[in-house]
């Protein structure tokens, strides 16, 4: 998964919290965060959002503010081409694209 540099400084930080599940923010009960337990977080920080819409926020931006295919926001996502004859021929994860869009994600939520 291609990430920003200030995403993986995140991460890096995540390790000093680390814990024999292996998950990098594990629940209380050291099984993986409920998007429950997410929007609950949200709400109590005073975060007018919901959890899926930090994914719309991605997409519309990227549709907005980029030349980033749309293929590659899309694989950005996680989200699977559902055009059997189309994914036929398209066999490339986009790698070095998706960490493009990434790089360009991060420096407009840092404002740089």
């Amino acid at each position: 998964m291609p990430l920003c540099p200030r995403a993986l400084e995140i991460l890096d930080e995540a390790l000093d919290f680390a814990d024999a599940t292996g998950l990098v923010f594990p629940s209380i009960n050291g099984k993986t965060l409920s998007s429950g337990t997410i929007g609950k977080l949200l709400k109590e920080s005073g975060i007018t959002a919901v959890a899926h819409g930090f994914r719309t926020s991605f997409r519309t931006w990227a549709a907005e503010c980029t030349n980033i295919p749309r293929e590659v926001a899309e694989l950005a996502l996680g989200h699977v081409n559902k055009d059997r004859v189309e994914a036929a021929y398209q066999r490339s994860d986009l790698f070095d694209k998706r960490c493009e869009l990434m790089n360009q994600w991060g420096e407009y939520l840092s404002g740089t």
